[in-house]
């Protein structure tokens, strides 16, 4: 089949290597001028680092599959965290049990009550009772109120902003378990896995093989029309092309595809509009000291510009980054004015919040800043979200779709993104 797949992330590049070893025509997409979309990368001294921040864990079975396929298995090496949360203006320890049960912060009887939670999440496998309650609800039925104002009740609200209130039980669920698992029996011991080089060397491995396989990867061209014809084959209409194909792949957000899809599709359109999503803005910054020994920093209060601080060279070591690298990082509605300022705004903001934090940084050792953002980072899942989410095969027939939106119950991830592409590759190609 001659295949067009619309996006030049790890989900579209997945299926296109799937897709290209059976022997489909592949022909990718993007409308930016660089491969990868949200693992996609820049320079930092003689290194490449993620725009976005990564990492993965030991029960990534899908990614790991792709690390050992591509042949650069040599390259993940796995680290163990030392993560902190930032609360009453304060920095506490918050990598195991004991730093749970010496948390201030909370009662004992609240820290025994989220204990028991998180600890019973990882043998919950039937999510279904949680779509039909609220995280808030859930939390404060199994940990009470202190628990939901004091920890959780701040980090919803961080990631999902006017829509805290609303969010489904599964999605906290979920993050308890995925965090469960990933320590095995050892619960003291989480492990983390990182690749030299950055995640977008399997972009890079993927792309490459892509085009072995006689496929076409199209950069900074933005699709603006999927016209699906009368013999059943589509026209994909871009900035510069026009061509025409058996079968499309879309890996972008459910309302852009609703704007591409031309013809009366409304009730499927209709449903597309339904899901929403935030936006996130990240900042890279390159320091020449350290600022704390942690990791991984949850802010769990609402007066700073950001709700992570992630000391990515406090888990992968120096490198040859040439500096201490931190990722600050903010979930936001597109339409929050901190959205479309400028840069300068944003590092303003930034700068004066991680001041707060540490209120001995002198500014002079933020050796540069660079901000990316992205107007679909993170799903709003809802209560009774597995009822609206789309199928990757649409009611448009040879028109396919995966998208973050689509791995629910699971929440973002790489990991995710690759099992999507494989699946939606075999749901093109009719292999069960």
């Amino acid at each position: 089949m001659n295949i067009a797949i619309i996006g030049a992330g790890m989900t579209g590049l997945a299926a296109g290597l799937r897709l290209s070893q059976n022997g489909n025509k592949v022909t990718v997409y993007e409308k930016e001028n660089y491969l990868g979309g949200l693992v996609s990368s820049v320079r930092v001294g003689k290194e490449d680092l993620e725009c976005f921040y990564h990492h993965i864990f030991t029960n990534d079975s899908d990614i790991l599959a792709l690390i050992d396929e591509l042949g650069i298995k040599d390259r993940l090496n796995w680290y163990k965290p030392k993560n902190a949360i930032y609360i009453d203006n304060s920095i506490y320890p918050f990598t195991s049990p004991l730093d749970l049960l010496c948390f201030k912060p909370l009662s004992f009887i609240s820290r025994i009550r989220m204990g028991i939670m998180v600890l019973s999440s990882k043998f919950i496998k039937d999510y279904s009772a949680f779509e039909i309650i609220t995280a808030k609800e859930w939390i404060i039925r199994n940990s009470g109120l202190q628990v939901w104002e004091k920890i959780w009740g701040p980090l919803i609200k961080s990631k999902f902003d006017i829509d805290s209130d609303s969010i489904s039980g599964t999605w906290i669920w979920n993050k308890l378990k995925l965090r469960g698992s990933s320590r095995g029996k050892n619960l003291n011991s989480e492990m983390l896995g990182y690749l030299d080089g950055s995640f977008n060397k399997t972009v890079e491995i993927m792309a490459e093989r892509i085009i072995q396989s006689g496929g076409n990867i199209i950069l900074n061209d933005e699709v603006t029309s999927i016209i699906k014809n009368e013999n059943g084959s589509f026209d994909i209409i871009s900035k510069d092309h026009k061509a025409n194909y058996d079968k499309v792949l879309f890996t972008g957000s459910p309302n852009l595809l609703e704007r591409l899809l031309k013809g009366s599709y409304d009730d499927y359109k209709g449903s597309l509009r339904r899901i929403r999503h935030k936006a996130n803005i990240c900042a890279i910054l390159e320091l020449s000291e350290s600022l704390s020994p942690y990791y991984w920093i949850t802010i769990a209060q609402d007066d700073l510009p950001f709700v992570l601080i992630i000391e990515h060279t406090n888990l992968v070591g120096l490198k040859e980054y040439d500096s201490h690298i931190v990722y600050l990082s903010r979930y936001l509605d597109i339409s929050d004015p901190l959205y479309s300022a400028s840069d300068e705004e944003i590092k303003d903001k930034f700068i004066t919040g991680l001041k707060k934090v540490f209120p001995n940084l002198n500014q002079h050792i933020i050796k540069n800043i660079t901000i990316s953002r992205v107007p679909f980072a993170q799903p709003v899942i809802t209560l009774g979200y597995s009822k609206i989410i789309p199928d990757i095969r649409t009611p448009v027939e040879g028109l396919f779709m995966a998208s973050m939106s689509q791995i629910y119950p699971e929440d973002r991830g790489l990991n995710y993104a690759v099992g999507l592409g494989r699946k939606a590759a075999n749901e093109i190609m009719g292999i069960i």
